[in-house]
């Protein structure tokens, strides 16, 4: 494979600005191998550059993606050609304090691009293919679709949460926010044994949590979540609290919901960014932890992928639409709000 190849990649140029272009296809380095795209979920990310909120230009997204692979060196890879891959394009040093302690989701070099380029890399796999390490293309069954398995990143994202939060069999965890996040969210928390609450102002989303597993649901702007969730705990509140939701009284909620030695996780970001209230005695008193949750860890990748591959989850439900890559840029102009289903482009 030479350095002089082209491919074909959506490229977002500026707010509401986009279009495929053909790029140079860059040759594989060491221990990489190629992936061909076919299946890429859109996230929040992608939407919020092509509006203009995250100016990143010109910008390759596409970091919740599955694909074939298209050409490894059998030498020094398990992988081969035509095998199915789930694949994490985080980019992980293995040589930052981070990585060696196993906190390889807060990398130093997480940010940077892999290679020099004219284009900035959110992901990559909005183009024909993607060069990544050998071990961060995680091989599928034949059998899962590709669509489905386009969302086993934000499944991992959502299991180091999880994880963060402690869970396990009979506790009590609330989840703020229905969402696709919040979603995810109660199939991992049911999967740990937990009963689950969800709060959340929309009442089809709150329907849509509880034919996934929310054991009790809330609408906050008919009912005090907080009362709700005493009422459901026997005043204690609940074990763990995880904000899916990018709301500033969410998170304020979330510190008077949670129990004594309980855990709030801020597993959404705000946009923009804002102070919290605290009550510092609350947290010092009862020994609340809170803490946030970002991206994901190779092993949690792993993990995910497992979800999906021995069926002890299935995300068929989470896809609301497939769509091509030429419907993307008016995909991208619609502006969802608390989606609960993932669009997926089929490349």
């Amino acid at each position: 494979m030479t350095d002089k190849q082209l491919m074909m990649a959506f490229v977002i140029t500026g707010p509401r600005t986009a279009s495929i272009q053909a790029i140079d296809r860059d040759a594989p380095g060491l221990g990489e191998v190629v992936v061909r795209s076919k299946a890429v979920a859109v996230c929040t990310l992608e939407r919020r550059i092509f509006s203009g909120a995250k100016k990143l230009y010109p910008c390759i997204g596409g970091h919740e993606l599955a694909g074939i692979v298209e050409w490894v060196d059998e030498s020094r890879s398990d992988l081969r050609c035509g095998d199915h891959v789930a694949v994490d394009v985080m980019v992980r040093c293995g040589n930052c304090v981070h990585c060696r302690e196993g906190n390889d989701n807060l990398c130093v070099e997480l940010l940077k691009p892999r290679k020099n380029s004219k284009f900035l890399s959110v992901g990559g796999g909005l183009a024909e293919y993607i060069n990544v390490p050998s071990n961060q293309a995680f091989r599928l069954p034949k059998s899962l679709s590709l669509e489905q398995a386009s969302l086993i990143e934000p499944l991992a994202c959502c299991l180091h949460s999880v994880k963060r939060a402690h869970i396990s069999s009979g506790v009590t965890v609330a989840i703020i926010g229905a969402g696709t996040m919040g979603t995810l969210h109660v199939l991992l928390a049911k999967l740990a044994g937990a009963i689950v609450i969800v709060s959340d102002p929309d009442e089809s989303r709150l329907r849509f949590a509880e034919q996934h597993g929310a054991d009790h649901t809330v609408n906050p702007q008919m009912i005090d979540p907080i009362e709700f969730i005493r009422d459901h705990t026997a005043g204690r509140g609940a074990d763990a609290v995880i904000v899916t939701a990018g709301d500033l009284i969410a998170g304020e909620q979330a510190l008077e919901m949670v129990a004594r030695s309980g855990r709030v996780i801020f597993y959404a970001s705000l946009h923009p960014s804002a102070a919290l209230r605290l009550d510092w005695n609350a947290i010092h008193y009862q020994e609340i932890t809170l803490t946030g949750s970002a991206n994901n860890t190779h092993l949690d990748f792993q993990e995910a992928t497992a979800l999906l591959t021995t069926g002890a989850l299935d995300l068929g439900s989470l896809v609301s639409k497939v769509i091509s890559l030429d419907e993307l840029s008016e995909e991208l102009s619609l502006h969802p709000k608390g989606e609960t289903q993932r669009v997926v482009v089929r490349m």
